[in-house]
Order: structure tokens, then sequence, then C-alpha cells
């Protein structure tokens, strides 16, 4: 069966990740298109991912047998890319090949629609429905393709780069930070080096830059974790900050001059923080329910509000579209800002943070902490995952979960379910699109936070050998 979660449709690479499926995705979205009447080419990109560059191309040969022109990304580029050449164009669909931050055996497709926003739950659903019915696949080669006037291979990149230069202020350019940049071994190289040039930024070193499908054999994903390896680095060679992106280059992560991991629920605060104080812009905030409490303070302090929502970049769009937010972002790395595209961009996020820490021309350590002390925020932040046996939402699970604390209230966000404490919460969210639960709780100590990441994982693993 394909299915669609928070990102997609993802898969393990000759298991459920297939020609075959990649080729009724395909099939699938024309036969939408056309019950919707679309009639708009549409765009495809694809990641440094092993054989993502084929999987673009059969998914081409069967939008173009049934009519539909594609216009195909001539090199692997990032997600981001292909949602702003779908928005700009004013097409009603895009698809990126790419698991995002999966593992390498891993491979999926995002689908976008008109505007370059993240498919929603009702398209996915409808797709699903259309996919894992019997359906015939049409296909054509892509030299027969493009004599039909079909196919093309287009280059998007610079484009992107103007809306992003365009949003960032130009008196950042010519500045003296000094930056560490790990790629791992992604596509995120593709959009920030072209930033660096733009912004002349003094010193640019990039690690990871290789095209590496089994990327190093480390989950391409920014965590702390994954950086670790970057602190000596920073610390010995006097950079100013640490930046690295996911596979994809849709989520980011930082360290500061001290080699010290700079949260993404810290960069989402910095950021909004920094657009409203120093920039004067306006605006809500939006955060998925895994995401700290650190926003809604600063928002409050701001005279702003800070509204909670299901875990999904689209989400998180829909969310900024209702409130016309100012800014919205996850725990995960993910964040975008009203007027550019509604979806996260690493790119983007990381152009801007460097801006700020030009700016206002201090440490980025005591900018994270003048933000903390402006919230007023003194809690600890905790986030831990375990691998299952079945990651389907488990009422039981859940029950046992809830049952072990004195729960305030609970609430459920789609797969999520959260637990408001005195003085805190906590949340497991079963993954769409790996094998895990994860785990987060935000108390005012560690030693409380700590002690309630335990529970849960005990009552999680004591219902997963139950089944």
């Amino acid at each position: 069966m394909i299915s669609f979660g928070t990102g997609g449709f993802r898969g393990v690479i000759g298991e459920d990740f297939t020609e075959e499926n990649v080729r009724k995705i395909a099939q699938g979205l024309c036969d939408t298109s056309f019950s919707n009447g679309w009639n708009t080419p549409v765009v495809i990109g694809y990641d440094r991912r092993f054989m993502s560059d084929y999987f673009a191309g059969y998914m081409a040969e069967v939008f173009t047998a049934n009519g539909i022109k594609v216009l195909l990304m001539d090199r692997a580029t990032p997600t981001p890319v292909v949602m702003s050449a779908t928005k700009k164009s004013g097409f009603e669909l895009g698809v990126m090949i790419t698991a995002s931050h999966n593992p390498y055996i891993f491979n999926g497709v995002k689908v976008f629609l008109k505007g370059g926003v993240d498919a929603d739950e009702a398209f996915t659903s409808a797709l699903e429905k259309t996919v894992n019915a019997p359906i015939e696949i049409k296909s054509i080669s892509l030299d027969n393709a493009r004599k039909a006037g079909l196919f093309e291979k287009i280059s998007y990149v610079e484009t992107y780069l103007d809306d992003i230069e365009a949003f960032i202020d130009p008196r950042v350019k010519n500045n003296d930070v000094k930056i560490l940049f790990d790629n791992m071994y992604g596509v995120g190289i593709v959009g920030l080096t072209g930033m660096a040039e733009r912004l002349r930024i003094k010193r640019f070193d990039i690690v990871g830059k290789e095209h590496d499908a089994f990327f190093g054999f480390v989950p391409p994903n920014p965590t702390e974790d994954a950086m670790s390896a970057l602190a000596d680095a920073v610390r010995e060679n006097g950079y100013d900050l640490a930046i690295a992106t996911d596979s994809d280059a849709d989520r980011l992560g930082v360290l500061d001059e001290n080699g010290k991991p700079v949260s993404s629920n810290e960069i989402l605060a910095c950021l909004y923080y920094y657009l409203v104080r120093y920039r004067g812009m306006e605006g809500d905030a939006v955060k998925n329910c895994a995401t700290s409490v650190l926003l809604d303070k600063v928002a409050e302090k701001l005279g702003y509000e800070c509204h909670e929502t299901d875990v999904g970049f689209k989400n998180i769009s829909a969310g900024m579209k209702k409130y016309n937010a100012l800014i919205g972002g996850e725990s995960s790395g993910g964040l975008t800002v009203r007027g550019y595209i509604s979806g996260k961009d690493s790119t983007f996020s990381a152009s801007l943070f460097i801006e700020m820490c030009v700016m206002l021309n201090k440490p980025l350590s005591e900018i994270v902490d003048e933000v903390k002390r402006f919230a007023g925020y003194d809690c600890v932040y905790r986030e831990r995952e375990i691998t299952v046996k079945n990651t389907d939402p488990n009422e039981r699970l859940y029950a046992s979960c809830v049952e072990s604390f004195g729960a305030d209230s609970v609430v459920c966000f789609g797969r999520n379910v959260k637990i408001y404490l005195g003085g805190g919460w906590a949340l497991v969210r079963a993954s769409g699109t790996e094998p895990v639960i994860r785990i987060f709780a935000e108390m005012p100590t560690a030693m409380e936070a700590d002690a309630i990441i335990i529970n849960l994982i005990q009552k999680i693993t004591e219902a997963d050998k139950r089944g």
C-alpha cells in the first residue's frame, strides 16, 4: 500500500520505494489533475539520493505520456526550489523526489499544489485511494516527449536565489562573518554557496560537499548529535557559527561560536524576535505541537500570539495563512516567514539567520541569551526517540502514557498526544514516515523533564511488546 505521511510518501528503496510505485503515483497525479480540470505543466525535482534522478525520469515519462508537460530540474536541487518554481509559475502541481532527512536506504515523493504549498491531507488521501486501486499506467520515452514539446529541462536556482536575496537586508553584504557549513552530502550546497557569494561572506568553508548517496552512513539530518563533530573545528578555527542542512535542504541546524548547539526552538524564537524588534515587522507566530514554549513567550512579550498546530509543515502553512502570521516553524528545524514561500527552506532560514548575526553584531551565544531573558524562559526541553514494531496510533498505549501523570489536560493533534502538566508538557508522537515514536518533554527542571521521558519510554516499550 502506498501511503502519504506528514512529509509525503517514503519507503525503503527496492521494497516500498520502487519504479512501479513511483509510476503509480505519477499516474495517480495525472488522473487527479484531469478530474480537477488542471491543464498546467508540472515541475519535477530531485535530490542526491540513490537513483533520485532516475525516479524523477520515471515520473516524467508518465506525465508526458498523459499529455502533461514536464519541466524537470537540470540537476539535483533543494526541495524549496521546486516549491518556489511551482508557486511563481502558477502551476497546479509540483513533485520532488526525496526522503528528506531519512537514512540513505529511504527515498520518497513530496507533492506540492498551487502556490507551492505542501499537498494537504484531503488531496493525499484521495491520491492514496487512486493509486492503491487498479490503475492503468501510461509511459513514453523522454526523447519522444521532448520531440512532442512535452518535456524540457530547466534551471531555476538563480531565480530562487534572487527571491531570497530580495528578502535579506542589503547592509549585510561585505561582512566579516566566518561560517563553517556542513552540507551533509546533500543539496544544501546548491543554494547556500550561491547565497554566500551574493552576501559576500568573508569566510564560508564547506564540509560534506561531495555527492555521497550513503551520506557518510549517517542520517542526513542536522540534529545536535549529528553536528557535534563540528564543535572542535568551530572553536579551534574561530568560526562565528556553524550551520548544517538536511539532504533536501529544508531543515537547518546551528552551532554558536563556542561550538554549542543552538536548538531549532532557539533558531525559530531568535528569528521571530529579530524580525519584530529589529526589522519592525508585525504578526503572530505559528508552531507545531512538539515545539518549545519559548516561541509562545517571545510572542507574548512582543504583544502577539503563538498558535499551535499538528505536526507537518502543511499545517504550519495553513495556520500562517489563517492568522496572517509573520513566522511559522517547528522543532525539527524548518521555518518560513510571511511573504516567502509557504514551506520550510534552510537556504532562506540560514541567510536570514546570518543577517541577524551580522546586523546585531554580537556573538551568537549572546543573542540567544538575550532572547531567553526577554522571554523570561527558564524551562528545559528534551526529545528522544525509540524504535518500535508498531507505529500506528494505539489507544491503549496512549492511555497508559497519560495515566502515568497527573495531567491537567490531554489534547490530541492527529497522531500526537500532548499531556499538559503543572509547569510543563509532554508529547508522544508516532512517526508517519519511520518505525519510531518520538517523545518530547518541557519542564521547569532537567530532572523533571528527564524523569518524564524515562517514564514514557518504559510505558511505550511495554505497550509495543504487547502489540
